[in-house]
């Protein structure tokens, strides 16, 4: 792979344009605060014992700190699941078990929505929109991974995180390749081999008693194959292996789905219908079962999956470009429609840039 030249036919984000990195920093930490005390007030006002999806991961890292098999001390019953992650997932909690569960919870979805901002405005301010969509808001509330692993796809360094939740991480790592992604993470499974040799045993049996199934399993998931048109762009093969990827039926699954957006105004209507979505889970009533409903399926495919299909499908030509989320696809004989605001991929950081696959 060689660099690729300046793209041509969508104009510049010009350097003067691009917000300072200081200031990117501020807004990220405000961000980041104000949704620590979003986790803080709604587990606030949630009846005692609601468990959030890192709570299983914070007891695990305890236990691990304790010398105890960390997959042993979850159990279901009285746990309403087991530990479903790989044991990289409980070495990186391992710094949050220092901390009581509430500060634990706000303290890694802060870092996480602040490392998301940060990475969201390395052009322009506009991508926090991101940041406003029902599922963000339902990823925050259920203490997802699902920012962070978002967030590193903005920001490579993380990337290795992808390692510690196999079935999302493998949709962005279709998405966003890497050779270094893939070093990291054998890197991080090597030293949890070293932690604890038989892990594996646990995660297996915990995993086997997953609900979780691929989207083309479930009503209308088929249509999500559709993304294969579109295999030669990013978000093309995320959208595609998602479908084929077994994952809970909720919300906060369609987040890292919003860079697919390549405008404001698609990013606007990808947030718009998370929010219709949010606020339909929170009128309607929640399944008990261990699949979670037809009717929290039906949720997250009208407002999170079926919206980023139909931006995917929207987009055209750049199959020789390795393009980063929020950049356009270069069409000489396209403008910028209204309301549409565009990064041009020449405004590339040096060593962010996308790549043109030579010969």
């Amino acid at each position: 792979m060689t660099a690729a030249g300046p793209a041509v036919g969508k104009p510049m984000q010009s350097a003067e344009c691009e917000p300072a990195r200081s200031h990117r920093a501020v807004v990220a930490v405000l961000l980041g605060i104000a949704a620590a005390a979003y986790v803080l007030a709604f587990y606030g006002h949630q009846a005692q014992g609601t468990v959030s999806d890192v709570d299983a991961l914070w007891v695990a890292a305890r236990a691990l700190r304790a010398g105890q098999d960390p997959y042993a001390a979850i159990q279901s019953p009285p746990w309403p699941w087991r530990v479903q992650y790989p044991l990289p997932a409980v070495l990186v909690m391992l710094p949050f078990s220092l901390l009581s569960l509430m500060a634990a919870r706000m303290a890694l979805m802060g870092s996480s929505v602040a490392l998301l901002a940060y990475g969201l405005t390395r052009r322009a301010w506009w991508p926090l929109i991101m940041l406003a969509g029902g599922q963000m808001f339902f990823a925050i509330q259920s203490v997802q991974w699902t920012p962070l692993f978002a967030a590193a796809v903005l920001l490579p360094g993380l990337r290795v995180l992808w390692a510690i939740k196999p079935t999302t991480g493998l949709t962005l790592f279709a998405a966003y390749p890497n050779w270094l992604t893939v070093v990291g993470g054998v890197v991080l499974f090597a030293l949890a081999f070293l932690l604890w040799p038989h892990w594996p045993d646990g995660w297996l049996a915990a995993v086997r008693t997953a609900p979780h199934r691929p989207a083309i399993l479930r009503p209308g998931g088929v249509l999500l194959l559709l993304a294969l048109l579109r295999w030669r762009l990013p978000e093309g093969r995320q959208l595609a292996v998602l479908a084929l990827t077994p994952l809970s039926p909720h919300l906060y699954e369609a987040l890292p789905l919003m860079l697919v957006a390549r405008s404001r105004r698609e990013l606007l209507g990808l947030a718009l219908c998370g929010t219709v979505g949010l606020g339909a889970w929170a009128v309607t009533p929640h399944s008990v079962g261990p699949d979670h409903g037809l009717l929290s399926w039906a949720i997250v495919f009208l407002s999170g999956y079926l919206p980023a299909l139909i931006v995917v499908l929207r987009h055209r030509g750049g199959p020789e470009l390795m393009l980063e989320p929020f950049t356009p696809l270069p069409h000489p004989q396209d403008g910028p429609g209204p309301g549409d605001s565009y990064l041009g991929p020449a405004s590339l950081l040096p060593g962010e840039g996308d790549q043109r696959v030579s010969g």
